[in-house]
């Protein structure tokens, strides 16, 4: 006997009613996946943003106080080679010639250093011989820096802690250098005080987030300086108490705020060559506060998707006893769908679904679309690799997911329908399909400003403003390179050391304007005698430098005395139409094997300067 035409009906539409429920219950176990991903990894794309974010900021910091310190121990090195020729004790009376070009030359060395308040050469006791500030005779024994000196004096350069300087009366570091005799013995003490404002200026300008942190300290972890500045009598003292937990990011820690109750992902350097550390800490309330925002939208959507899930389950259940309310179910789950679908493609997120044999996209948002401002229909089906500056780093990162099955955080460049380029945070997840076909799932995350951010800040902190040349911090980076390549292949390498010939004259009788004027055309000249593969460099004031890679003592005295030739034969035309002439003394040295550092050669050319201008300026020595 067969059964009843409607019982088959009821257990086919039993079947199918079961069939639908389980593909809702996928469906929505897969996108609350989908979400708990986005959440997970739109965190790690944050926390490893803040981490970049905290280690740039770092270096850069870093950077800019090492380019401080090497100034300031250049600047004491300069006057030491100075004091050797001093009469000491005694000293001669600033009214004789000698004392005034000394007391001249104090003055004028730190010019381009503004936070150097005091320079001062001590006698063998500690007493002032020659400063620019403080009273002659003056017994500065008991300052710490100088007891560390007269105690155990060493050629090398001593730092103090933050304290109040007395010839200003306020916060600074001492730098001080021993000058030795002939006979080997301790002859002088140069001193400089430097304010903490010196360091203050290197963090004005960190982004560092409403709440960020960073500091300077010094060997003993005593505060130099920080931003935001604490109350003054903070500098000098110790770093306060903090409990550093790994962070698992890296270099980084993490540690509870006392005051805010916050955490804080810190990145701590030390300082090569020099007693100083520094930190930077940004909170987690700032790096991760668009996340948080992210999440509790995120959260509302997946209850609501629960609780709707659970509301159809229940009306395809229900509907599952009688045809009508079934038919009236299966509508309802249609509108459903379509409401779901809205929703992924409304994500914040950027997202697409590629055919991973082909790879061709095979789904996309608008969000993904605007990435690259083209229109989502004229996405769908096109190659993957078209969206690619270079169409070889989606084939290295197609290798990556077919080796791990996940790719993360990968930055790339795109097309844009403008021709311009836009710079993602990419991740690719590859997920096992049905019949033996694999989908890729994509998102993307526009980082183009905070990588134009980045190369803008690194080409600003190593060029002149006024001239466009190299600047001293890339002349040390860039020409520290070129000098170890040039000593390890044992090529041949010169350095011009160039000084203006009475420049203060020029400032003093037209002005720092014209002086300005004077600077940017030796830039030009410079840029137009040497070749494109030598490295110009204004080290600071009418003081240049020029690094020529193969070329030897012979070639480079022939280059120094084309570019003093171009110099003396091209004046400065003035407003008024007379014509302002200027010339060059020019040092030149070439590397032999016992230049062990840059600086060597560069000591070497500032010798050979120095001979220049003694011989008579407007010359080219050796």
């Amino acid at each position: 006997m067969s059964a009843p035409a409607h019982s088959v009906s009821d257990s086919h539409l039993a079947f199918s009613t079961r069939l639908i429920m389980a593909g809702v219950g996928l469906l929505l176990l897969l996108v609350a996946a989908l979400l708990s991903w986005w959440l997970w990894s739109s965190r790690q794309v944050a926390e490893q943003r803040a981490l970049a974010d905290a280690v740039s900021a770092a270096r850069l910091l870093e950077q800019r106080t090492l380019a401080s310190m090497r100034e300031v121990d250049l600047l004491l090195d300069d006057v030491a080679r100075e004091a050797v020729r001093l009469p000491i004790d005694p000293p001669v009376e600033w009214s004789e010639p000698l004392g005034f070009e000394t007391i001249l030359m104090l003055r004028d060395k730190p010019e381009r250093l503004p936070h150097v308040v005091v320079l001062s050469v001590l006698d063998a006791h500690g007493r002032i011989a020659y400063s620019t500030s403080a009273a002659r005779g003056a017994d500065f024994a008991d300052l710490p820096i100088v007891a560390r000196v007269l105690a155990q004096p060493k050629a090398q350069l001593y730092v103090s802690g933050a304290y109040q300087l007395r010839v200003s009366g306020r916060e600074g570091v001492a730098f001080a250098r021993p000058v030795f005799g002939p006979s080997g013995r301790l002859q002088a003490i140069v001193l400089a005080g430097v304010h903490i404002e010196a360091w203050l200026s290197h963090l004005h300008d960190l982004h560092l987030g409403a709440s960020g942190l960073a500091y300077v300290a010094d060997r003993e972890q005593h505060l130099v300086a920080a931003k935001p500045l604490p109350n003054r009598q903070r500098i000098g003292r110790p770093l306060p108490d903090r409990q550093l937990q790994p962070s698992g990011l890296g270099e980084a820690s993490q540690f509870f705020h006392d005051a805010s109750g916050g955490r804080y992902l810190l990145v701590q350097r030390q300082l090569s060559d020099y007693p100083f550390s520094l930190g930077v800490a940004l909170a987690e309330d700032d790096y991760l506060a668009t996340w948080r925002q992210s999440a509790w939208v995120a959260a509302l959507g997946l209850l609501f998707l629960i609780v709707f899930g659970s509301l159809l389950l229940l009306l395809l259940w229900r509907g599952g006893r009688q045809a009508r309310a079934l038919s009236q179910s299966e509508a309802r789950l249609s509108l459903q769908e379509q409401r779901m679908r809205r929703m992924v493609e409304a994500s914040p997120c950027a997202l697409g679904l590629l055919d991973f044999s082909t790879d061709h996209i095979r789904y996309l948002n608008p969000d993904m679309a605007d990435l690259v401002g083209r229109p989502v229909s004229e996405l769908a089906g096109q190659p993957m690799a078209s969206l690619f500056a270079q169409p070889e780093d989606w084939a290295a990162c197609r290798a990556a997911l077919r080796e791990a099955g996940t790719v993360r955080e990968r930055e790339y460049a795109l097309h844009t329908s403008g021709g311009t380029l836009r710079w993602v945070d990419l991740s690719a997840t590859l997920l096992a399909g049905n019949g033996g076909g694999d989908d890729v799932l994509v998102s993307m995350m526009d980082v183009t400003q905070r990588v134009a951010r980045e190369h803008r800040l690194s080409h600003e902190a190593g060029t002149d403003a006024l001239t466009g040349l190299a600047n001293r911090r890339r002349f040390l980076e860039q020409g520290g390179e070129m000098f170890e390549l040039a000593h390890r292949h044992q090529r041949p390498l010169a350095l011009l050391m160039i000084d203006l010939d009475h420049f203060k004259q020029v400032n003093d009788l037209y002005g720092h304007g014209i002086g300005d004027e004077v600077l940017v055309r030796m830039a030009r000249l410079l840029d137009a005698t040497l070749r494109t593969g030598d490295l110009a460099v204004r080290l600071g004031g009418e003081e240049f430098v020029a690094l020529l890679p193969e070329t030897d003592l012979t070639h480079a005295l022939e280059a120094a005395e084309r570019l003093r030739e171009a110099v003396e034969n091209a004046p400065l035309m003035l407003a008024d139409s007379r014509l302002l002439a200027f010339t060059v003394s020019i040092g030149v040295a070439a590397l032999r094997d016992e230049h062990a550092e840059l600086h060597n050669l560069l000591a070497q050319a500032d010798a050979a300067l120095y001979r220049a201008k003694h011989a008579g300026r407007n010359r080219v020595t050796s």
